[in-house]
């Protein structure tokens, strides 16, 4: 394997590796609060009804979106499903869907978020790297409708040649055609590319999958043998192109 500096282009997963996050969708004070969002519209909801009719909805478009595009791991966008809560409520639209369903989906990321911060030295390290000629792209598993904010509200919108997120592609990490469509896009050589992130599975298992090294950043300082067991239980077939940065501090990719 390369040493940390020696790779032309770096793949970054983004929660739980590049930004701290914590979130609870079973709060009640989420759909309490919601469902006020949505009684403005006239749709009427109580704070248990619209979780249990987002879950079901969640479930049917994820099937569907299964169906039409055999995907292992599908990823269906949430605009679609906030609208449909509110049509099926019988609420009006207003005239302007896409900007009631960003109000929507970003306020049901607001009420569910209670923590949001950059890890110490992630920008400093993303800047290093960028004026050292190295490219470098974000591969993450998320909803661009609250992501691109959250981007932008931690500094990190202008951080990378290109940002690859799973609800605009349909799929997800694992999935190896996720990351395999990045590396096309941008005509990335594997042997030159290294995808870092915190989860053993996706992360580690979609580099696997493409045959690129990975780095495994433990931010949450799990012990060696509870990783080992993970790599193993996903199906890694080249542990001995993974490392692992035990200290979690991104910086570390410097040495």
């Amino acid at each position: 394997m390369k040493g940390f500096t020696e790779y032309k282009n770096y793949i970054f997963d983004l929660y739980g590796t590049l930004i701290d996050i914590h979130t609870d969708e079973q709060r009640p004070g989420l759909w309490r609060k919601l469902a006020e969002l949505y009684r403005l519209t006239g749709a009427h909801y109580t704070a248990r009804s619209l979780q249990q009719n987002y879950l079901r909805i969640c479930a049917e478009d994820e099937l569907a979106l299964k169906h039409r595009t055999g995907a292992e791991y599908p990823e269906i966008k949430l605009e679609p499903v906030f609208i449909r809560l509110r049509d099926e409520a019988g609420g009006r639209s207003g005239g302007n869907d896409e900007a009631w369903t960003n109000a929507a989906a970003n306020a049901f990321r607001l009420f569910s978020r209670d923590r949001l911060s950059l890890y110490e030295n992630t920008l400093s390290t993303l800047e290093t790297l960028r004026s050292e000629g190295k490219r470098l792209f974000l591969l993450s598993n998320a909803q661009a409708v609250f992501t691109r904010t959250e981007l932008a509200l931690t500094g990190l919108s202008e951080s990378f040649d290109d940002i690859f997120l799973s609800s605009d592609h349909g799929i997800k990490k694992p999935e190896k055609a996720f990351l395999m469509k990045l590396l096309r896009t941008h005509q990335l050589d594997p042997s030159e590319t290294v995808m870092i992130g915190n989860d053993a599975a996706s992360d580690m298992g979609v580099a696997d999958a493409c045959g690129i090294d990975g780095i495994l950043l433990n931010t949450y300082h799990e012990d060696e043998a509870k990783i080992a067991k993970r790599m193993d239980e996903c199906g890694i077939r080249n542990p001995e192109r993974i490392r692992v940065i035990w200290s979690g501090d991104v910086a570390e990719l410097l040495d």
